[in-house]
This record gives structure tokens, C-alpha cells and sequence, in this order.
């Protein structure tokens, strides 16, 4: 089984304890799961006073994943090919999908939509 690159909805259900992501959660444990600085970011640019120590025990599960220079030329492929016919895909998402290509990881998103390209595999 493949390992899996983390969407920022993901993790804030997680953060939120929401049943059916932990129940997937528990499914995957045999998984390594990986998070992108893009959703990392996300997650600190939406902060509450007193989520940081829960944030930063969450993440430390994680293995941090490496973007560079060919992850943003394929983000700037992918927003070239999708953007007219997806509008609501923002920069961040075409950012993840390249990670996901990249590293030929699974990417574990709810978000669906944000995510047409045939060569990204969905959990």
C-alpha cells in the first residue's frame, strides 16, 4: 500500500476529532503519512490561542515533505492545463497535487474537486 500525503482538510478533522476521518485514520496506521509545508502552513494561518502545543504534537506523526523548484514547475503545469475549466482550485492545491506526483504518494483529501488530475490518486 502507498503512503500518504496529507490535504489541510484532513488535518483539521483530525485536529477536530472528527469520527470518520479517525476511524480512516486507524485504517491506515500501517501507512507512513506525510505533510506538506503548504498545509502546515495552512494550519498555522487559521491558529487559535491554545492549539499550538495540540498542533505541533500532531504534526510531530508526520514525515515533513521536501518541495522545490520541480514540485513548483509541475504546480505551474497543472494550474496552466486546469485553471479556466477549475476556477476554485487555489495555488496551494496545485502545490500539493505536484508534492503528491512527486513523491508518488497517495493524496488523502475531501476536497475531491480541487484534485482533477488523473495521475493523483485519491483516498
Amino acid at each position: 500500500m502507498a503512503d500518504l500525503l496529507l490535504d489541510s482538510d484532513v488535518v483539521i478533522n483530525i485536529l477536530k476529532k472528527k469520527e470518520e476521518t479517525l476511524k480512516r485514520l486507524d485504517e491506515v496506521r500501517d501507512r507512513m503519512l506525510y505533510l506538506s509545508p503548504i498545509v502546515s502552513a495552512e494550519i498555522f494561518a487559521g491558529i487559535r490561542p491554545g492549539e499550538l502545543d495540540q498542533i505541533e504534537a500532531l504534526f510531530s506523526y508526520f514525515q515533513p515533505l521536501q518541495i522545490d523548484t520541480e514540485t513548483g514547475r509541475i504546480a505551474g503545469e497543472y494550474a496552466n492545463r486546469f485553471r479556466k475549466a477549475y476556477s476554485g482550485i487555489s495555488l496551494e492545491d496545485y502545490l500539493i497535487a505536484a508534492s503528491a506526483r512527486q513523491h508518488h504518494l497517495v493524496l488523502w483529501t475531501y476536497n475531491r474537486k480541487h484534485y482533477p488530475m488523473k495521475e493523483i490518486v485519491l483516498f
